[in-house]
């Protein structure tokens, strides 16, 4: 999985330790240095990069935040439908369009986020495979003669947010906590009309529902 970085070049250190961080949990940084091949349009390389990717991520400092070029990405990946991910690395002003959107603070050199960042960016992951099938409408119920209410929690939890599959790990944070991974293997199996096992990106055990 690859997230795109908007930043101004003066936060160099900064793009550098998060290129780290997030390797180290199987992450993907993009970034205009080394990511762009020479002799290339250097703003469809960009874009590329932002549609490429499952999110965006905007290092935010008095640089970047006077940067036309920063500005330009992240208004481009809001145009595209991607996530944002505000990181505020310094004190500065935000712009009013991405202050509504919750940023998270590494501002403060011993308590910063990266576990916050790393499952912020897990779940976006789960979240972009429902563009990966035709997503039924929140409102539309699949008919089940089943009674169980955790099928139908899970069925009103996958449609009410357009998902076809959900990890193991997802039900577990999202539906019952107490849930193994040998309940839900039953489960899938008891009710194989309506689910079928699925297999997400890393190998993550989960689960899909059946369109009838």
């Amino acid at each position: 999985m690859t997230v795109f970085l908007s930043y101004s070049t003066k936060d160099y250190f900064f793009a550098e330790l998060l290129g780290i961080k997030l390797a180290e949990a199987g992450i993907s940084l993009w970034r205009d240095q080394g990511s762009l091949i020479a002799g290339t349009d250097w703003r469809q390389g960009i874009e590329n990069g932002i549609s490429n990717s499952i999110a965006v991520l905007v290092a935010l400092s008095l640089q970047s935040t006077e940067s036309s070029y920063v500005t330009y990405e992240w208004a481009y990946a809001i145009g595209k439908g991607k996530p944002i991910i505000p990181l505020k690395i310094t004190e500065c002003q935000m712009h009013p369009r991405l202050e509504s959107i919750q940023h998270l603070d590494f501002r403060v050199s011993n308590t910063l986020p990266w576990d916050l960042l790393i499952e912020r960016i897990k779940e976006i992951e789960v979240d972009s495979y429902q563009s990966l099938v035709m997503a039924e409408s929140a409102s539309q119920e699949i008919s089940t003669n089943s009674e169980d209410p955790l099928v139908k929690s899970i069925l009103n939890y996958l449609n009410q947010r357009g998902y076809q599959m959900v990890s193991f790990d997802r039900l577990r944070r999202r539906i019952d906590s107490e849930l193994t991974d040998e309940n839900i293997e039953a489960l899938v199996k008891n009710n194989a009309s309506i689910f079928k096992r699925a297999t997400l990106e890393g190998n993550r055990p989960g689960l899909a529902k059946i369109t009838p």
